[in-house]
């Protein structure tokens, strides 16, 4: 599928601070984002951010057998033009009207200032806007800190999948999802299978 750079993006939620979407020209820049921030890496994969990590970051697509519709990955500038967030989101996956965000992080700076929540509220606003249904996303086990977080936003845990590959490691983790018109986690099931408890 393709990257849409032209597209409406979303607000950013958080006063000072622009959307817009990385190119390749913006690796290094993403790459600095993840050194000078390596607690996310550390939590999720025990050791700091690798010396390609952004260009994995920035290349990386679900496999063939999981298709989507278009895939964003997010840069949020604060005024300065210092990188102070990145979200990488992705629609009608694993199944239409369900959206799933892969990655959602922001400076270590800002962690407790409640930017993560309105940020993260304005993306929500913008891929309900755009047909979402449900956001869907993945916490890795031992990210209790995240899940909490996750849980605080009105996530449902869905499942837990074992042996998932992620950043040259394998994980098992909690999928979880969060309603934007309504329902409930039957209504979910319904529309992703393969996230039900006993799914492939």
């Amino acid at each position: 599928m393709q990257s849409h750079q032209d597209d409406k993006l979303p607000a950013s939620g958080w006063p000072g601070v622009a959307v817009r979407v990385l190119t390749s020209a913006d690796i290094a820049l993403l790459q600095g984002f993840f050194d000078a921030n390596p607690a996310y890496f550390l939590t999720v994969f025990g050791r700091p951010a690798l010396l390609d990590e952004a260009a994995q970051e920035f290349h990386e697509r679900p496999p063939a057998s999981l298709p989507f519709g278009q895939h964003w990955l997010l840069a949020y500038l604060d005024q300065g033009g210092s990188l102070i967030g990145v979200a990488c989101v992705l629609s009608d996956l694993p199944a239409p009207a369900i959206w799933h965000i892969s990655l959602f992080m922001l400076a270590e700076a800002l962690h407790g200032s409640g930017a993560a929540q309105a940020m993260h509220a304005a993306l929500a606003d913008w891929a309900c806007a755009r047909g979402a249904q449900w956001l869907r996303l993945g916490v890795v086990e031992g990210n209790a800190r995240g899940k909490r977080f996750w849980l605080r936003q009105g996530y449902l845990p869905a499942r837990q999948r074992h042996g998932i590959e992620m950043g040259g490691q394998t994980h098992s983790l909690t999928v979880m999802c969060k309603p934007l018109t309504g329902g409930d986690i039957a209504g979910y099931y319904a529309l992703a299978a393969r996230d039900r408890p006993d799914g492939d």
